[in-house]
């Protein structure tokens, strides 16, 4: 065979291969499988389906982002070949529905003399969900690991002498898709109870995450980061936030938080400034720059100048003309406004220039590692320069190492926040002013009159 016929044989096999095993996760689609549980049906063997569905009703994949998404996806391939080994035979098949999908099979038979009946396929599938509920957790930057409520459902794959084999399996797994479609549905109902609750009883946790002066540790505000109770699925922000989205309870969640966060800012040290964020939904909401804002930022002894509202972008802004108004608005009272983000989801320069931000948070992707690359530096040197021009100040967000400090210090970043210097914590005494520790510094932090100047002086 010459060189040219080999490596055109090959890119045909590679090709071939691509539509029949997930470059993923590595394994076989159903039309790469489907073909051995015919014959294992034909020879009389029973066989069972049980099926996974991740993603359906979950929306993690729009949440933390395809490439989380995939690496959660190879974490349940894992978790499905090594139960295969502990608990089925080696015959049988895991497999996807496609390639890139999010689907999973598996295709058991009897295994050590034992028959293949219903309840025993039932005893597999829940002790395949339990084992993958105790072990998967998707990681969404910083938030609370989130448990995956996956679809699970089984059914025995029936012979029909009147049906060819290979549709009867495709009935099979449309049989148990229908089975999670109506799990999807209880869970649904359940989580939307469970939100109406939390809004009805007010049961939100505020934690404040400080943003940091990188030049000498004084604390220049706190962003207040909402979540459920302690213990409940919406624990994790994300999920609790985008459950409300997709509910269009958005608006009332976020007046819910908001006001909890201005009322927790009384433990606040006078020139500190208080971020509360605010989705592309919350900012058209007219209550944002209504009279009682206002009273409740002067009850806890606060004044407009020391709120900032921060732009978050889980959706795009499309009314952009009610959007400005509210701006207008708020700039006319007297709140400041940042851009979270910058860098990833819909924050865009198009979003710069009709904010015209006082603040400007760039994303965790762009902070993670910079110390390792140039790229990211010199992206984020351009963007200070950029941020200087519009009189702007850069807060770069999800700081987590020494190293990361370091670069971002020497490249004249202002502010900073992120677990290295602490994470998100309910206050229950009054804010510190400063962190010494983390800056090398010792003796008393800086008087209130000292961290006044300076903190004018930003």
């Amino acid at each position: 065979m010459s060189d040219q016929r080999y490596w055109e044989l090959r890119a045909e096999w590679l090709k071939l291969r691509g539509y029949l095993f997930d470059p993923n996760t590595g394994l076989p689609a159903l039309p790469a499988v489907i073909e051995d549980v015919r014959r294992r049906l034909e020879d009389g063997e029973p066989v069972g389906l049980i099926y996974l569905d991740l993603a359906s009703g979950e929306r993690l994949e729009s949440i933390c982002g395809w490439q989380t998404y995939d690496r959660l996806l190879k974490q349940v391939t894992a978790a499905l070949l090594e139960f295969r080994g502990r608990a089925l035979s080696p015959r049988d098949a895991v497999a996807l529905t496609a390639v890139r999908s999010d689907e999973f099979l598996l295709f058991v038979g009897p295994r050590d003399g034992q028959g293949l009946d219903e309840r025993r396929l039932t005893r597999l599938r829940e002790k395949l969900a339990e084992d993958l509920y105790g072990r998967l957790r998707v990681e969404m930057d910083n938030e609370i690991p989130q448990g995956i409520a996956l679809a699970c459902g089984s059914a025995l794959v029936h012979v029909d002498p009147t049906v060819r084999i290979e549709r009867s399996i495709y009935q099979s797994i449309e049989q148990v898709r229908t089975i999670c479609r109506r799990q999807r549905e209880r869970r649904h109902g359940l989580r939307l109870n469970e939100l109406r609750r939390i809004l009805a009883a007010r049961d939100v946790v505020i934690r404040y995450q400080p943003i940091v002066r990188l030049d000498d540790g004084l604390i220049h505000g706190f962003e207040a980061l909402s979540s459920g109770p302690s213990g409940d699925i919406f624990e994790n922000p994300e999920m609790l936030f985008s459950f409300a989205e997709e509910t269009e309870q958005i608006v009332e969640l976020e007046r819910l938080c908001r006001l909890a966060a201005i009322r927790g800012a009384a433990r606040l040290g006078g020139p500190q400034k208080l971020f509360i964020n605010c989705s592309a939904h919350g900012f058209v909401d007219p209550e944002l720059v209504s009279a009682g804002i206002l009273d409740e930022v002067r009850r806890v002894g606060r004044e407009p100048r020391d709120i900032v509202f921060e732009v978050t972008e889980r959706v795009a802004i499309t009314e952009w003309k009610e959007f400005r108004a509210i701006l207008t608005a708020l700039r006319g009272i007297g709140f400041a406004i940042a851009i979270d983000d910058m860098g990833a989801g819909y924050s865009s320069l198009q979003t710069v220039a009709e904010v015209e931000p006082d603040y400007l948070k760039f994303d965790i992707s762009l902070v993670r590692d910079i110390h390792l690359s140039p790229i990211k530096r010199n992206l984020l040197e351009t963007l200070v320069v950029l941020a200087d021009k519009i009189h702007a100040r850069v807060i770069a967000e999800g700081v987590e190492s020494v190293e990361e400090f370091h670069a971002l210090r020497a490249m004249g970043v202002p502010f900073a926040q992120g677990f290295y210097f602490a994470v998100p914590a309910v206050l229950d005494g009054p804010a510190p002013s400063h962190l010494r520790e983390r800056f090398g510094l010792a003796g008393a932090a800086p008087g209130p009159a000292e961290h006044e100047r300076r903190s004018a002086g930003t």
